[in-house]
């Protein structure tokens, strides 16, 4: 019965915000909010009490046996990546929500269960990523954040103002960590570990943490065919320079566990026969140890204001976000390592690369993530796929975890 359920789930999931290729599912917009009221729904089928908070969180709760004892949560968010996938979010949410399910069949736990499902985990948005979890937390930039503003030009508040919400009301949503025993998110690998090592459950025991820039480089825009090349102040000439500075920085330091990306460009005025004026791009570098991942953003710097003076362009540089990386609880991994030596699942431990919203809930909440394996390693893209046999026992993992931690 289980198992038609989660396969239900992700059917309807999947018809919410599905394109010709691909899913899009962008914080707060249509589909992702569509998304949410489909689950609320589902959660209160479930027997749960469900209340959003004012960044958007969803918080559904069962009570427990004993009056003020803290709570055992789980979850994930539901949000995409532009033509992202179906499962990346989904699984941690639609497994805590089963995995509830199943506890609740048993009869009551002492300790209250939550399934959480966090707003605006993407980056893609905004620029920056886990609005919904920093809050929970207490890791709120109001003025910043209230300055930020996506591709059509409406900043955080408005986009909150549209379903409701008050950005004014963000510090609302802080938790009372002491109220909070523990948090797990089931998540896929969005790597090839778990499938190439033919395991079924990967337990993090390390976040790895990205420091984010936004590089604006501005030039001259010019005729392409009456400006003479040495005349040229091209921003683009010097915006590609920068995005080889990150991959030579990242590479540099590759054996030591650190990747660097560009993910994004913006190109202005973006026509064939104007010589770029003006280009955004955004940076990402990520890593295991926070002083070499600033070591490796500080060569990117150097290397990008080179690239501006050599093309006679000026360049801001701007931290988007800086991210520690997290190391998870250890009584939650050795619990999990429990769960899956007594249901006989192939597991191991890893680092996670992948920026989850755990890494937030993990500096003040006992925390656990519990991986399992995605088709070829492959995430935030259309061919994103796990089997359904997979996140069974994923799902049957993280029961067992809930349990201990609930009774």
């Amino acid at each position: 019965m289980d198992r038609k359920w989660v396969e239900m789930m992700f059917e309807e999931i999947g018809n919410i915000g599905k394109l010709d290729v691909g899913y899009n599912r962008l914080a707060y917009d249509d589909a992702d909010w569509t998304a949410k009221q489909f689950l609320m729904k589902k959660m209160k089928e479930m027997g749960l009490s469900v209340r959003m908070d004012a960044v958007g969180n969803i918080i559904g709760r069962v009570e427990g046996t004993v009056p003020d004892a803290p709570v055992v949560a789980a979850g994930s968010h539901i949000d995409t990546v532009p033509t992202g996938g179906n499962f990346d979010g989904s699984v941690g949410v639609v497994g805590a929500m089963c995995a509830v399910q199943r506890i609740m069949a048993k009869g009551k736990t002492k300790n209250p269960l939550e399934v959480w499902v966090f707003a605006g985990h993407e980056s893609s948005r905004f620029g920056f990523a886990h609005l919904g979890s920093r809050c929970i937390c207490g890791f709120t930039e109001m003025e910043k954040w209230k300055n930020l503003k996506d591709a059509t030009g409406k900043a955080v508040p408005e986009v909150l103002a549209n379903r409701n919400l008050q950005f004014t009301e963000i510090p609302s949503c802080q938790r009372d960590t002491t109220k909070i025993k523990s948090f797990a998110e089931l998540h896929i690998e969005q790597g090839p570990i778990l499938e190439d090592g033919h395991l079924n459950v990967g337990i993090v025991t390390d976040i790895a943490a990205p420091i984010r820039l936004s590089v604006k480089v501005r030039g001259n825009a010019a005729h392409s065919g009456t400006t003479p090349m040495q005349s040229r102040h091209d921003a683009l000439v010097a915006a590609a320079e920068i995005v080889l500075a990150v991959r030579k920085a990242a590479n540099a330091r590759a054996d030591k566990g650190i990747v660097g990306t560009v993910g994004y460009m913006a190109v202005k005025p973006g026509a064939m026969n104007i010589v770029p004026g003006d280009v955004e791009l955004w940076v990402d570098v990520r890593g295991n140890d926070f002083d070499l991942v600033s070591s490796v953003i500080e060569a990117i710097k150097k290397d990008a204001n080179e690239a501006a003076e050599k093309e006679g362009v000026k360049v801001q540089i701007d931290t988007i976000s800086s991210s520690h990386p997290v190391h998870l609880s250890d009584e939650l991994i050795h619990l999990s390592e429990e769960s899956c030596k007594e249901q006989k699942i192939p597991y191991t431990f890893m680092i996670g690369g992948g920026g989850h919203d755990s890494q937030e809930i993990g500096q003040k909440i006992p925390t656990v993530v519990l991986h399992i394996p995605c088709r070829n390693g492959v995430s935030h893209t259309p061919d994103e796929f796990a089997s359904i046999d997979d996140i069974m026992v994923g799902i049957d993992a993280l029961t067992g975890l809930l349990e201990k931690q609930a009774n």
